[in-house]
């Protein structure tokens, strides 16, 4: 696959400054930039409060300028030429606001159809056409004054801010001078970095519908799925399907004009491939094609093979780290090959560093766009997610099951949820901001979902992890420690087989453990290990083995395999030595796992695409010891052997009334847990009728 870097927006104007070099501003030209992205602007740092600085007659000649942007105060390279170097931030006050204007000329402007604004910011700013607010970006709801601080953190502004007026706000666009006021904010008070800068273009008559982002899939269920995409200006929404390409014979239209199209598809068939394509009304955008697909959901309880790819902390594009995101994705790729991928987990922190909208289109639609179209992927809430502020993107982009829609206990909330594919149930928690208390909202209704669940595998998932010496410490950190003691023991007496999280920027995978919710010191292998080894089959040997409680609720405290995942985009490092890993490692990767009935399989790929780590959990039903090698002892002892299932719990108990249930007593339990082991009765002598069994608790 070839990855296409998107022209940047410096880029775009330069192509378009050529194109109008010599003809003058011409009206009949479909798109013409207004202003550019290194226009002067007239500035002031002072506190405006009360004044209507932003009204198109306002006197601003007493403000510093007109001067050339990028306006800053930064010492790093800038996506655009760096002009004007501002002041400080004035003492004497809780200030933490620059104030910009500028004017700008439009002929013809009831004509045009779209303005488009390209701006690099750092950090927050609210814009303001001719006295009216147009947009805000990295800034809450509300009034803001001089003191409002920015909610998200630019540490350098290198990507580019884009937005679009069409519609009803183009009415304020006035023939000829048009003003523009914007006032950038910093993220602290103890900030002192700024960059501003801003091109408008206009595109004239009725601008075309363009696919700006998707398709996606989102919430599949047996007989539904939700597909998403967002075009560059109001349209309708249509979306053709069948089960083939020659029979694209359905279709589901909404003719209401908008951006953001979500469109449901349902009365699909469990269990089948679909094929379709995204549009207008009278226009197809995308699909038709082998590369326009999905899957419905089989029937929870179908003992169906399920492939699910696993990705942490993947959207380090904002960092400046695609190139680690794209060597993942090609991994997995080069190792999925053409098999179906049947759910794609996300563990949170999935654009960097905010969680903007922006960062998600660079970090996410950008990069997994085979991923996306094809597979419904089902993301978890990281702490980058929070730092843009509310209204958090994150949830304006997913579609997530609040109210049980594919399986589960309705949850209310898109902050947490679960959902059934075939024999797997998934739940996905908020460690983030959700209430994380014993009693809280989240608590209590992972219980009722737990209680009701019948499926045959369990896998939870979310972004802090419980166990982890990586980037971060689960010992120390709050989200971590209260993620473990209290939601692990109401996952593990759900019968939970499989934990997967992120936040630490490495890969570390525990053994087969139960019941260690303190710090790491306290792990005790004697209780708490379940199963030693580590969990890699040989010849029918090795694999992690637990009850099978198909068709009923999970069997509890049975054991639990924990993942950290979290370097699929980046790595940090830390100690990596928490003693309920198997293993810890300091590498870029994906997990990868594979249900097949009543086993899982499970590995953790390299960016380079070799396997360096890997398990398997096998489902079994019940095996009932034997007793073997009975024999009396020369002076009346009775001994025999046990051979049993490995790593399972046999007590030997014996009863001289066998009739009677309350007569039989324990004598001895297995311990290691191992697959035989031997028992000696010095007492037989005594009792002339002695009865001996084997049981499993």
């Amino acid at each position: 696959m070839t990855h296409k870097t998107p022209r940047s927006p410096v880029g775009l104007i330069a192509v378009c400054s050529l194109i109008l070099a010599g003809t003058g501003l011409s009206t009949t030209a479909q798109s013409v930039i207004l202003t550019g992205i290194t226009a002067p602007w007239r500035y002031n740092t002072n506190n405006l409060d009360g004044v209507e600085w932003t009204d198109p007659g306002y006197d601003d000649s007493a403000w510093s300028g007109p001067s050339n942007a990028l306006l800053y105060i930064e010492s790093q390279v800038l996506p655009a030429p760096k002009n004007t170097a501002l002041p400080p931030k004035p003492a004497g006050g809780p200030w933490n606001t620059y104030y910009f204007r500028s004017t700008f000329s439009v002929p013809n402007a009831g004509s045009v159809g779209l303005l488009t604004f390209t701006n690099l910011i750092d950090d927050g700013v609210v814009f303001y056409l001719n006295g009216v607010e147009v947009q805000r970006i990295g800034m809450s709801a509300g009034v803001v004054n001089n003191g409002t601080l920015s909610s998200r953190v630019v540490d350098n502004a290198t990507s580019y801010d884009v937005f679009t007026l069409s519609g009803d706000v183009l009415t304020n666009l006035v023939e000829g001078d048009n003003v523009l006021a914007a006032e950038v904010h910093q993220q602290a008070s103890t900030s002192t970095d700024i960059v501003f800068g801003c091109a408008v273009s206009a595109y004239y008559g009725e601008p075309p519908v363009a696919l700006t982002r998707g398709p996606y899939l989102q919430l599949s269920t047996p007989d539904s799925v939700v597909i998403r995409w967002r075009t560059s200006v109001p349209a309708g929404s249509r979306v053709i399907y069948g089960t083939n390409l020659a029979s694209l014979v359905h279709t589901n239209l909404d003719t209401a004009g908008v951006t953001e199209h979500e469109v449901v598809l349902s009365n699909l068939l469990p269990d089948t491939r679909y094929v379709y394509a995204i549009g207008t009304a009278a226009t197809n955008l995308a699909g038709a094609d082998s590369q326009h697909f999905f899957w419905t959901h089989p029937l929870p309880g179908t003992p169906k093979s399920i492939r699910v790819w696993v990705i942490g902390d993947a959207g380090t594009a904002g960092y400046g780290l695609l190139a680690n995101q794209i060597a993942v994705r090609n991994a997995f790729e080069a190792y999925h090959g053409t098999n179906t991928l049947h759910a794609w987990l996300q563990l949170g922190d999935n654009a960097y560093p905010n969680g903007t909208d922006l960062e998600y289109q660079a970090a996410v639609f950008n990069v997994y766009t085979n991923q996306l179209r094809t597979s419904v992927t089902w993301p978890a809430l990281g702490n980058h997610e929070t730092y843009g502020g509310a209204p958090y993107p994150y949830f304006a982009l997913f579609t997530l099951p609040a109210g049980g829609e594919a399986g589960g206990v309705p949850s209310g909330t898109e902050h947490y949820y679960s959902f059934d594919l075939g024999m797997v149930h998934f739940i996905c928690l908020d460690s983030m901001i959700a209430d994380r208390a014993t009693n809280g909202a989240m608590a209590t209704w992972l219980r009722s979902d737990l209680e009701v669940n019948t499926q045959r595998w369990t896998v939870a998932f979310w972004h802090h992890p419980p166990y982890t010496k990586g980037s971060h410490n689960s010992d120390t950190e709050s989200e971590l420690v209260q993620m473990r003691q209290n939601f692990l023991p109401i996952l593990e007496a759900g019968g939970v087989d499989l934990v997967l999280t992120g936040h630490s920027h490495s890969y570390e995978r525990s053994y087969l453990i139960d019941g260690h919710y303190g710090l790491s010191t306290t792990f005790n292998t004697n209780t708490m290990l379940v199963q030693p080894g580590t969990g890699r089959e040989t010849n029918g040997v090795g694999a992690y083995l637990k009850p099978d409680g198909l068709g009923e609720t999970p069997v509890g405290h049975r054991g639990a395999v924990y993942a950290v995942a979290g370097s699929s985009g980046q790595i940090s490092g830390g100690l990596l030595n928490h003693p309920v890993m198997v293993t810890s490692q300091n590498v870029l990767g994906s997990m990868v796992l594979d249900f097949q009935s009543n086993r899982l399989d499970a590995v953790f790929l390299r960016e380079t695409g070799v396997v360096t780590d890997w398990f398997s959990l096998i489902k079994e039903g019940t095996h009932p010891p034997v007793l073997t090698n009975a024999a009396v002892t020369p002076v009346g002892d009775f001994q025999f052997s046990v051979l049993c299932r490995a790593y399972r719990t046999n007590v030997i108990e014996a009863s001289d009334t066998p009739d009677m249930p309350s007569s039989w007593t324990g004598l001895a339990t297995n311990v290691p847990l191992g697959s035989t082991f031997e028992y000696v009765d010095a007492s037989v002598l005594a009792n002339p009728r002695r009865c001996y069994r084997v049981r499993q608790p």
